[in-house]
Parts: C-alpha cells; sequence; structure tokens
C-alpha cells in the first residue's frame, strides 16, 4: 500500500511538471522578494543556482574587494549612449549577450550588488532584467555591498569562473517605455507621473535643458529621498508616507522619470516594493524637454498639446 501512493505522488508530480507552460520549465517556481538582506545572502550564497552580480562603472572597483563568488557586472553594458540621448536600452541582441556572458539560465537566481552607494544604477539594472522577464527571479541586496564590509563579513578578490549562461527572454515591454507611452497617459485616470529629480529641476530653476520645468502634470518625488543613510530602502510604511506627500494615489500605474533614466530608477524599484505597477520614461527629460510637440510645466506657466 505504501508504495503504491509513492507511485500515486511521483505520478502526480510528473504530470503537474509537464503541464506547465514552455517558458516556465527550469525557471524558479517561487517569486523572489524584490530585496534580500545580508543575512539572507551568506545564509544562500552557496546555493547552486545562485549568480551574485556586483554592479559598479569600472572593474577596479570590483577588483579591490567583492562579494566571495560576486560576477563583475559594468553598468555600461546594459544602458549605452546614443547619437541623441545619453542613457538608453540597448538592442535586444546586445542585452541577451550581456546577460549570457554573466553566466545567468532560465534557472537563474539574482542577486544585484550596489558598490560605493551607487542604488539607482543598481536599480537601473533590475528593470532591465525586468525588462528581460527575470525580474521575479531577481533581487537587490538591501544596502548593498558597503553594508555587507560593515557587517564584517567575508570579502574576496578572487575572479569566479562560469560558463556562459542559456537565457530566454519573455519581454515585459511596458517596463520601459518612450516618450509616446507617457504622452498618451498625461491626463489618463489610474496614472500617475513622477519626477524623481530634485525640486530645482522640478520648478525649472536648474540645468541647462532647452526647455526647463517638468512634464504636465508630473509629480515631484526625489530619488535620494526613499533610501536611508546606509542606502537602505525605506521600510514600506515611510515609503508610503514619501508616496502619499509627493500625491501618488496607492494602486495608481507609476510612470518615472528624471534626467537620462537612471535615478528614477529608485522610483520605479519602490513603487513595485508598494504594490504599484511602475513603467521607467528611458528617455526622460533630457528627451522631453528638447521636443516641442510635448507639453512642459512650470510652476507660474504651462504650455499645453495642441489640438
Amino acid at each position: 500500500m505504501k508504495d503504491q501512493i509513492i507511485t500515486a505522488v511521483l505520478i502526480i508530480a510528473a504530470s503537474c511538471s509537464l503541464s506547465l507552460p514552455a517558458d516556465l520549465i527550469g525557471k524558479p517556481v517561487e517569486k523572489a522578494p524584490i530585496l534580500v538582506s545580508t543575512s539572507w545572502l551568506a545564509e544562500h550564497l552557496n546555493d547552486p543556482h545562485l549568480v551574485v552580480l556586483n554592479v559598479a562603472p569600472i572593474k577596479g572597483i570590483y577588483n579591490r574587494g567583492h562579494i566571495p563568488g560576486a560576477r563583475f557586472l559594468w553598468m555600461g553594458s546594459l544602458a549605452i549612449p546614443t547619437p541623441e540621448l545619453n542613457f538608453q536600452l540597448p538592442p535586444l541582441k546586445q542585452l541577451e549577450t550581456a546577460i549570457s556572458a554573466l553566466g545567468i539560465s532560465d534557472d537563474s537566481r539574482i542577486i544585484l550588488c550596489s558598490v560605493n552607494g551607487n542604488v539607482s544604477p543598481t536599480a537601473r539594472v533590475y528593470i532591465t532584467l525586468d525588462y528581460l522577464g527575470l525580474g521575479d527571479q531577481t533581487s537587490i541586496l538591501d544596502g548593498g555591498f558597503d553594508v555587507w564590509k560593515t557587517e564584517g563579513r567575508a570579502v574576496s578578490k578572487d575572479v569566479p569562473k562560469y560558463a556562459p549562461g542559456k537565457f530566454t527572454p519573455h519581454l515585459a515591454k511596458s517596463a520601459i517605455v518612450n516618450a509616446d507611452f507617457v504622452k498618451d497617459r498625461l491626463h489618463k485616470s489610474g496614472v500617475t507621473i513622477v519626477d524623481a529629480r530634485s525640486a530645482d529641476f522640478y520648478r525649472g530653476s536648474g540645468g541647462t535643458y532647452p526647455r526647463p520645468g517638468h512634464i504636465l502634470g508630473a509629480r515631484n518625488l526625489y530619488f535620494a529621498t526613499l533610501f536611508d543613510t546606509t542606502n537602505k530602502y525605506l521600510p514600506s510604511d515611510s515609503l508610503k508616507a514619501k508616496f502619499a506627500v509627493a500625491g501618488i494615489p496607492p494602486g495608481d500605474d507609476v510612470v518615472t522619470y528624471c534626467h537620462v533614466g537612471q535615478t528614477a530608477s529608485a522610483v520605479y524599484v519602490a513603487a513595485k516594493l508598494l504594490g504599484h505597477t511602475p513603467h521607467l520614461y528611458d528617455g526622460s527629460f533630457e528627451e522631453w524637454s528638447s521636443r516641442d510637440d510635448l507639453p512642459v510645466e512650470l510652476p507660474a506657466k504651462s504650455d499645453s498639446l495642441k489640438k
């Protein structure tokens, strides 16, 4: 009787596996939290499918020390300048090549680790992975390498060896959006556009933009107010309060932008932590302010779309 029960359980398990959609076979079953602690990472550092990425602007920072087993991710491989704009999503083929070169596969469990307080660049990498369909298996190490070191945890200078990954993109195209996407939602109920720049830029008194100010109707939530002095994201109650003061209703879709599409990434992550559906406007105000067909608003003056 016991053998029959075991056989039945195995048959049921096999049939459940076979019934999975093809694009989910080999992917982690549980949805990963957006943030993980240093304690969590220390406990899981030797998990077989774990990939820790040290997000840094130059390799020298990585070479000076990193979490054991961490791989170097150059930020420039996932956001590039173009002849028109400074910081843009690369073509899909380039993204696929960069991700596979990091040893990331469909079954990888990915941890993003900031260094030297680079919270927003790390958040931008998170959004790119979200766009590629890897968001549910990716987490950000809250506080990054700085907190890891402060706690006296192990640091290594060894460069791990790993094979290229086998990764299949499943694009979430609304994660990173263009100007038309934003324009179509300027007056749409249930959508809030959020300017992640400092108040000076939002008011139009900073920078050398073709047209100063902010996107018509945008709310202002400065990205640097979303984490504490150790570069950990604020607790959810504090984030909710920040969003409320900025005039962002609970449950609204959040379309966020900044100067070039980097610092707004922190707002994207915070919005997702609070249960919003977030979108990052890639061209951000660098693009918007340069196009006369797109409305810019100043506190005492505004212009609107031509009818």
